[in-house]
């Protein structure tokens, strides 16, 4: 077993970034070495210091074992209820009205069951596995009401590796001041990547974002990329007109899931396509989004405009 460490779920020297201030985790159940500092994030001004801001990296699935736990605790207050209830809706009198709920089972005001149940976002977001992590399944059977004044504590507990997903499974707990079990549950999570995973797959989208100069250049790699299986029952003529230095008319047919790309205009295209040169090879290389293109005026289209939202997942350029 290799030695211990803190520093990753610890509260020691401040909270992790983005989580409120809670219980930290026990040290002795995080590997040393586990998790890693992402380089600082600098960014400037004119006129201002520089902010810099320094980043870590939550446990990865290779350095996740059976038995680790992470904990969160809060208390929850009348105004944790009434914003609750505001950012969900849900003004049950039984939560938001105290005459109301003396007359129920409980004899006063109770909290929303998602309220604690929210707990568990920063046990696993922040703690374990921590920053990274994304959240596949989360399953809670609540066992006792959450009173006002009651400090509810969120345990995960990893109980099963998923080798061939990479993902965690965890045992969910809540209990309050009190030792009672207030809901139980479980959730499966995707662990972040280390560091230089993560930073390598980056460098791979900005090369393959930075990778057309010329609009010809585009249009013959399309039936290089074309993604028949996303094409089937389609017959359709996309017409593209490229205005700008580069400019060209281009139509793109898919028929019987084959594609074909040549240079001209067709007398009766499917929906055709107006945008600047710079614009169009901008969108192609991941820099532009097509629908912040068309809502801004920089992609023009008309036909059956609903069909030219079919192009990314029939042409996977970027």
């Amino acid at each position: 077993m290799p030695a211990k460490r803190s520093q990753a779920c610890s509260n020691t020297g401040g909270s992790p970034v983005g989580s409120p201030l809670g219980s930290p985790v026990d040290p002795s159940v995080i590997p040393s070495g586990a998790g890693a500092s992402l380089p600082p994030v600098t960014e400037g001004l004119p006129g201002k210091r520089f902010l810099e801001m320094q980043f870590q990296f939550g446990l990865s699935y290779d350095e996740i074992e059976i038995g680790m736990k992470a904990s969160f605790s809060k208390t929850v207050s009348e105004t944790d209820v009434y914003l609750f209830a505001g950012i969900s809706g849900d003004f049950n009198p039984m939560h938001v009205n105290e005459e109301f709920a003396k007359r129920t089972p409980f004899g006063t005001r109770i909290a929303h069951g998602a309220l604690p149940q929210c707990l568990i976002a920063p046990v696993l977001g922040t703690k374990l596995p921590g920053l990274g992590t994304i959240a596949v399944e989360i399953t809670t059977r609540f066992r006792a009401p959450t009173f006002f004044g009651d400090t509810i504590t969120a345990t995960a507990e990893v109980v099963e590796k998923i080798p061939e997903k990479r993902r965690v499974l965890l045992k969910l707990v809540w209990t309050n001041q009190r030792g009672e079990t207030v809901a139980t549950g479980s959730a499966e999570v995707i662990p972040p990547p280390k560091p230089e995973e993560f930073f390598s797959a980056q460098r791979c989208r900005e090369e393959k974002k930075m990778a057309f100069t010329s609009v010809p250049e585009v249009f013959e790699k399309m039936p290089q990329v074309f993604n028949a299986a996303n094409a089937a029952g389609l017959n359709v003529v996309f017409q593209f007109h490229i205005t700008g230095d580069q400019a060209g008319d281009w139509q793109v047919a898919v028929k019987d899931q084959k594609c074909s790309v040549s240079q001209g205009i067709n007398d009766s295209p499917t929906v055709s396509l107006t945008m600047a040169d710079v614009d169009w090879l901008a969108m192609c290389n991941g820099q532009l989004d097509g629908m912040s293109a068309f809502m801004s005026g920089k992609l023009k289209a008309t036909g059956d405009i609903m069909m030219a939202q079919r192009i990314p997942s029939l042409f996977p350029l970027g």
